[in-house]
């Protein structure tokens, strides 16, 4: 993960913050989906699989948290308010949200394969770990990629709403008149 993310700059050079996205988040889910076909007595294969997943992996947060600052300049840009702490506080709302909704779509999917703690699993039970560790998130990823495929911020048109908005800033203001002091 930390080499992923240590790459951010060099693949963001070549592509664009939502092209990287779509495809970076499409093969991580390829590869959760892949241990749910890989045997469980084949290690090294789970590993190799969970090495390039992470290293897809690693460059999503630092893109993602971009497109964040860009959602609150293109938000400034067309309404004229500058809105990122919002943004911001939303995203990281949706997160807690998601993370509370996972963490309880894991625990029912585990009850409903039939999963008892701390005894030997059934053929079920270790089905439904299969599903909740590979195909559960990889189908959530895949989601995720059609979904930011809908994210009209290109980095062309963010440089030129910058630029728009920098032409913005420049501009000086003329002061408003201040009323005179009355007298006491």
């Amino acid at each position: 993960m930390i080499v992923g993310v240590a790459l951010t700059p060099l693949v963001n050079r070549r592509w664009d913050k939502r092209t990287l996205m779509v495809v970076l988040t499409a093969l991580n889910g390829l590869a959760m989906a892949l241990f749910f076909v890989i045997p469980p007595d084949r290690i090294g294969w789970m590993h190799a699989v969970n090495i390039v997943g992470t290293l897809l992996a690693g460059p999503t947060p630092a893109l993602v948290w971009a497109m964040y600052a860009d959602t609150a300049d293109y938000g400034e840009w067309k309404f004229g308010r500058r809105t990122t702490g919002l943004v911001f506080s939303a995203a990281l709302f949706a997160q807690k949200m998601g993370l509370t909704i996972g963490g309880t779509l894991a625990g029912w999917i585990l009850a409903l394969s039939g999963f008892v703690a701390n005894a030997a699993q059934t053929d079920g039970a270790l089905t439904g770990i299969r599903v909740l560790f590979a195909l559960a998130p990889a189908a959530f990823a895949l989601c995720n990629a059609i979904a930011l495929s809908f994210y009209p911020l290109s980095d062309a048109t963010m440089r030129d709403i910058e630029r728009d908005l920098q032409a913005r800033r420049d501009v000086p203001v003329e002061p408003e008149a201040v009323p005179a002091a009355s007298a006491v």
